[in-house]
């Protein structure tokens, strides 16, 4: 909990100096969103002083262009830790839709879970797999809704 409660308060000190105008933080987060938005691809390096370097991973820079970019809006940004079992609840969360929806779908087995007590738990690997295959079925509906408006000659 000692983490989740760091990286709150971090966030939140983190979003107030970039909404004051004349921060240090806002000024370095408007090279740092500069930066990350010319990379064009090319690995990004961590320097750390005299303790080294380090290439940082492409979902990392991801998201450091996107929390920069949001606090650069004047956007807050808050930051949480996932745990690698969610409530109900947190899993709905993170799929968008509702606690109903998501136990119908436990109770249909479409996603694997498991009782605690009489709580029900969704392993956070298990969440993940799901929303990849919701959204590979998507793109897979999307694609072939395409296909026929094309065969059938229907344009915008």
């Amino acid at each position: 909990m000692g983490t989740a409660m760091t990286l709150a308060a971090t966030a939140l000190q983190l979003s107030e100096a970039a909404n004051r105008k004349s921060s240090p933080e806002r000024a370095s987060l408007k090279s740092l969103l500069t930066l990350l938005t010319k990379t064009g691809g090319e690995p990004v390096r961590l320097v750390a002083g005299s303790a080294g370097e380090v290439v940082v991973p492409d979902l990392v820079v991801d998201l450091l262009r996107q929390v920069s970019a949001v606090l650069d809006r004047g956007d807050g940004v808050v930051v949480s830790v996932v745990a690698r079992e969610l409530t109900t609840t947190e899993a709905a969360r993170v799929l968008g839709v509702s606690r109903p929806t998501l136990t119908a779908m436990l109770d249909r087995a479409e996603i694997k879970s498991h009782r605690v007590g009489t709580h029900r738990r969704v392993a956070l690997q298990d969440l993940l797999a799901y929303r990849r295959q919701r959204v590979a079925q998507q793109r897979t509906a999307y694609e072939a809704l395409m296909a026929e408006q094309d065969e059938l000659g229907i344009y915008e």
